[in-house]
Formats: C-alpha cells, structure tokens, sequence
C-alpha cells in the first residue's frame, strides 16, 4: 500500500475534483438549460429518491472499505475483503431496485407527477452503478491510487458531457438521453471493477458470514447515521415536493443543490480519515488533534471566501449555472441560506468519532437531527412558506456540528478552545465580512447594473480581485499549515 503524505495525497485529491467539478457545473447549467423545469425537476425528484432508498437499503456498506482495508496489512485480509463487499454490494442493489420499482405507484403519487414512469428503468441501473463507482473512490484511496483515480473521474465526467452535447445536437428527446446517461454510468462502473481487480488482486464471489457480521457491526450505526443524514438533506425536497409545483421543486432542487465547493473538506476528510486512526491507535491524541486543526484551518479558510462571494453575487451566480428561469426572488434567496450552511460542511466535525469507532453517538445526533428538522420543516414551511425549510436546515445542522464537537472534546479529553483554531476562523469570517461588504457596495449602491450578462462579467472579475485580496492576506497562514500537514 503506497503511503504519502496527508497534504500531498489531499492535494491530488482536490486537483482531481476541481477538474472534476468544473466539467459537472457545465454539465448541470447545460442541463438546466436545455431541459424543461418538467423534465429538470422529473430528473432530480427521480435521483433523490433512487439515492435516499440506496442509502437505507445499503446500511453503511460503503463506509465500511476505508476502515477495514486501512486496518489490514496483508493482501490477503484485503483482497478477501474486497471479494466479499463486491458481491455483497450487488447483491443489495438488486434488492433495491426491485424494492424502488415496487414503490414506483406510490412515489408517482406523492410527487403528482406521471412522467416519472417513464424513467423507471433508473431505478434499475443507476443505484448499481454509482455504488461500484464511489467504491472505487474509496478503495484508490487506501490504495494510494489517487492519481489515477483522477484520470478515471475525468474522463467520465468529460464523456457524461459529451453525452448531453450530443444529445442537444441531434435534438433527441430526454429519455434518449437519459439511455445513454445511464448505459455509461454502467460501463464506468465495469471498467472501476476491473480496475481494482488489477491493483488488489482476483476479485472473486464469495460470502463469508463472519466477514458480514464484522462489516455490518461496524457499518449499520454508522450506515442508520447516514441513513438519516441522507433523509435530513432531502427533507427539505420532500416538503417543496408535497405542497409545490414540479416546476417549483426544479427551482429549489437547484437552489439547494451543493455546488461542488466542499471538495477541499471531502479530500481532506477522506485522506486524514486512516491517518487519524492510525494515531489514535498508537494513542497519540495531541498529533491527531493539530494534524485534524491543520486540515480544518485550510479548509475553513478557503470555505469562508466562497460563502462570501456566493452571497455578494447570488444572483449571477444562479443566472450563470442555471439560466434566469431559476434566478427569481425565492430561488436566490434559498441559494443564500443554503450557502450558509456550507461553512458547517467546511469540517467533518464528527471525523473523530469516525476513527473510534463511536458510531452509536453519530446515529444519536443524526436522529435528533432528523427528528427536530422535520419539526422545523414544517414549523418554518408554515411561517415562511417556500424558504422555511431551508432556514429549518441551517440552524438544526448548525446546532448539531456543535454538539458533535463538544462530545470530540470530552472523549478525547481535550479542552473546546484547544481542539480547533478558532481565533483563526473569527479572523477569516470578519476579513469577508469586511471585503463583501465593499464588493456589496460598489456592485449594487454605487454602480449599479441592470445587463445580467455584463453584470456576471463585472461579478466574475470583483470574485478574482476578491480571492486575491483574500489570499494575499492569508497566505502566511495557510503556507504554515501546509507544511505542518505533510511533516
């Protein structure tokens, strides 16, 4: 197993789904562009169900190859496991796809929308195929093939690109497209299979009840946790779903959508992960805790001046990804909630209970959170009417990282103050405050512009003046860190 630094394997990591992410922005504003809010709203209702019952039904499973392969130390144990997952995997999709096609009148109803069965066939192919493909994520990683997992993730989404342009050339219909859109998801997933059969040895079917029980204890708290995670951020949708138009759920689905800007904190998450257990292993709490503040330090850092420049320039930003028919009154203004919550996401707040395996206290937090978002959802839904579920979402997730926090600190018995730099947070929220605040000013008091297309140019070029002015400022700081995260 090839073994580099946390930094430099992060830093692969988030190189891979910047390149990553900038083809899936075109993708989603060519989408959104070229598709009806009918059929951009049938889409998304059609992916969220196919991922909430994908993550019910699979139990954690996932979660399950960063710990066991990074606890093993032969090839062997780890080419075992793998033979194992894979053929449990599978065998679990099966069982939810027939389980979502049985749930196919049902789901029709709630949502009121008959086009849906038109694309049943989703439910059969593409909870198989975004398994095998986030599998392979999470094995290259403990594999040290990140590099190459780059490459992969390239090219499909460059193909999952040309897929839509060609589809927009030839004017061919939605379900056309939606065939070849789910005929390459499954090749990928094929290709990602055998690729890991090439690196960690034969891959062979096989079932080993022992092997089961040992994932499952340690996959189902935290799968039941990701379970009610995963329904928490699609609640939100199931209350715009039930009392709003498909029209008016296609503009919340994309106002809510997490644009890809938390990539620097899911790589960083996803490297540190192994290594904080390999510390706390060996019962070096201190490292663990500054190597865990390094990594939040950058990623919070870099996650403030995003949120600022999302909520200075919210409507631009919402015209550019997804054209004006989304950019109304309601839709910015839960673009700029959602936005909020991003700085929660900044930080894995509960990676330490990840790596001691206390995953009965996530499942606990994520119930109450669940249970008081629900409350909210509706509470607010009533106040508010279109944005009370979102302003639901961000003060139940912004009490719940917190308390998250507080139970690292008692656990690893280390003081709150100590276990993050939070002087260091204060001052990068209170520098974007201060530039928004003047960007704010200049674009909306004192030159005013009424051409969207000009004023996307003129938000573009104040967001590079911006990041520079930021990065300047920071850069001692973050060059600091950076070098703490790879010694």
């Amino acid at each position: 197993m090839n073994k580099t630094s946390v930094g430099k394997n992060a830093a692969i990591l988030t190189g891979s789904k910047i390149f990553v992410s900038m083809l899936g922005i075109i993708t989603s504003m060519l989408l959104a562009r070229f598709r009806t809010l009918e059929e951009y709203g049938t889409y998304s209702q059609i992916i969220m169900i196919a991922d909430l019952v994908s993550s019910i039904l699979l139990l954690g499973l996932p979660n399950s190859i960063n710990y066991f392969l990074a606890k093993e130390e032969t090839t062997e144990k780890r080419q075992k496991f793998l033979s194992i997952y894979y053929t449990l995997s599978t065998i679990m999709t099966i069982i939810i796809a027939i389980c979502l096609l049985l749930a196919l009148p049902m789901i029709i109803r709630y949502f009121n929308n008959p086009l849906i069965e038109k694309f049943a066939y989703v439910f059969l192919i593409y909870p198989w195929a975004s398994l095998m493909i986030n599998s392979l994520s999470n094995t290259c990683i403990v594999y040290g093939k990140v590099q190459k997992l780059l490459y992969f993730n390239l090219i499909q989404s460059i193909v999952t690109l040309l897929i839509l342009l060609i589809a927009k050339g030839l004017h061919l219909p939605f379900q056309i497209y939606m065939y070849f859109y789910m005929s390459s998801l499954s090749i990928f997933a094929i290709i990602g299979i055998l690729w890991v059969r090439k690196f960690s040895g034969e891959i062979l079917p096989q079932i080993d009840l022992e092997v089961i029980k040992k994932i499952f204890v340690f996959s189902i708290p935290i799968g039941l946790a990701s379970v009610v995670g995963t329904i928490n951020i699609q609640l939100d949708k199931f209350v715009i779903g039930r009392f709003f138009t498909t029209e008016q759920y296609a503009i919340f689905a994309n106002a809510s959508k997490e644009l890809p800007v938390t990539l620097v904190a899911t790589s960083l998450t996803a490297v540190l992960l192994p290594a904080l257990i390999r510390l706390l292993n060996k019962e070096d709490k201190r490292d663990a805790v500054e190597l865990w503040g390094d990594a939040a330090n950058i990623s919070f850092c870099f996650m403030v001046l995003i949120v600022g420049g999302f909520l200075v320039f919210a409507p631009d930003i919402m015209s550019l990804f997804y054209s004006e028919k989304y950019a109304t009154a309601e839709g910015i203004a839960v673009f700029r909630i959602y936005t909020l919550i991003l700085l929660f996401k900044s930080i894995y707040w509960g990676i330490f209970l990840n790596a001691l395996g206390k995953t009965k206290f996530i499942l606990y937090s994520s119930v109450l959170t669940l249970i008081f978002n629900f409350i909210g959802n509706i509470v607010f839904y009533y106040m508010m009417g279109f944005i009370g579920p979102a302003v639901s979402s961000l003060i139940v997730i912004g009490i719940m990282a917190f308390i998250q926090l507080i139970f690292t600190s008692q656990l690893l018995k280390i003081s709150l103050k100590k276990i993050l730099p939070w002087r260091n947070f204060m001052i990068n929220i209170f520098q974007t405050i201060i530039i928004g605040s003047g960007f704010s000013i200049v674009k909306y008091i004192i030159f005013p512009c009424n051409n969207r297309s000009f004023s996307i140019l003129i938000s573009i070029g104040m967001g590079i003046i911006w990041s520079i002015m930021y990065g300047i400022i920071n850069l001692k700081t973050l060059k600091r860190c950076w070098q703490r995260l790879n010694n």
